[in-house]
């Protein structure tokens, strides 16, 4: 990162500067901020900047506004990366496991939805449109874990993560037909253009980390980096999903999540139906695939191995929990 292109774009002089994870915390002559380096393009990040603005403008005091650099534009851009920077919140990350910072968080999504209604993209911005794009998302998913499969078919020698994950591949793979074909049934079109027609976008990273609460209790939603157009339901599926993984699968926890969502921002019966159908589809199975497959990540064998063997070693639990779920 050049720095002294930092300080001249945003007008500060930075003495102390720390890495923590994939930001900067960089204390300053104009207080403690967070730098982050990204390769977002500039017509995305104008997307994240107006969202994040609008929220707050909305009366959502839960996000942290970007800075502006000194000569008005809303980012800096080198050949290479997109800069930008906000004040540095001293805070913790909440813990799903704490029934409090749960509760919290869940109120904290509910009225960051509530706020993101009648938002329209300023000129020049390209978000990312997911607004009635599950089925095809999905669709091309499935398909992708058949290319999988044939990737492991052509190997001369199979290894030890191609053994495990051409055991469970069809099982998956049917799970993420179910998935469509509960969305073909559900009210999901429908639920999709309503949310088209009012603005909504979600944050798309429902993680912990991303949720951050300060000494005096207020919470913080984080890194909107893959922030996109589409209902808030995508966020609350994957809520319940990510308080499920690894060895969870409760169905009286998820029922409590949705009602607490429920308590602040209403949630009908069609879009229960809709986000029964999200929670169909083996995003992990097939995500820990692209992986290994598409993308190669540098990891090590046994790392792969722990991800993959962390969805297998669900797949009874979480079957039955999908089975109750449905019945909801």
């Amino acid at each position: 990162m050049d720095l002294k292109a930092v300080e001249e774009a945003y007008g500060f002089k930075i003495r102390n500067i720390d890495q923590r994870k994939n930001i900067y915390r960089a204390e300053t002559d104009k207080g403690v901020k967070c730098i982050k380096q990204t390769h977002l393009s500039p017509a995305y990040f104008l997307f994240l900047y107006s969202a994040v603005n609008y929220v707050h403008d909305s009366g959502f005091d839960g996000v942290i506004p970007y800075d502006s650099c000194v000569d008005g534009s809303i980012c800096m851009q080198d050949n290479q990366y997109t800069y930008y920077v906000c004040d540095w919140i001293e805070s913790r990350e909440c813990k799903f496991k704490n029934h409090e910072d749960l509760k919290a968080v869940i109120k904290t999504a509910a009225d960051f939805h509530k706020a993101t209604i009648g938002y329209t993209a300023p000129e020049g911005a390209k978000p990312r449109v997911l607004h009635n794009k599950w089925i095809e998302k999905f669709n091309r998913k499935c398909v992708e874990l058949l290319e999988f499969s044939k990737s492991i078919e052509e190997k001369e020698y199979m290894d030890e993560f191609d053994e495990v994950f051409a055991k469970h591949l069809s099982y998956y793979w049917q799970q993420g037909r179910e998935s469509i074909e509960l969305l073909h049934r559900s009210p999901y079109s429908k639920v999709a253009e309503e949310s088209r027609k009012r603005g909504e976008f979600c944050h798309h990273d429902m993680a912990n980390h991303n949720f951050i609460r300060t000494p005096e209790d207020r919470i913080y939603m984080i890194d909107f980096d893959y922030c996109v157009m589409d209902t808030r339901l995508h966020d609350v599926a994957s809520l319940v999903i990510r308080n499920m993984r690894h060895g969870v699968w409760d169905i009286k926890k998820a029922g409590c999540i949705l009602e607490e969502y429920d308590k602040h921002y209403t949630l009908t019966k069609e879009d229960l139906e809709v986000i029964k159908a999200f929670t169909v589809y083996p995003q992990d199975f097939w995500q820990v695939g692209l992986q290994y497959y598409v993308e190669k990540q540098p990891w090590a064998m046994d790392y792969f191995l722990l991800r993959l063997n962390r969805v297998i070693e669900d797949k009874e639990i979480r079957q039955k929990f999908l089975d109750e779920f449905i019945r909801l």
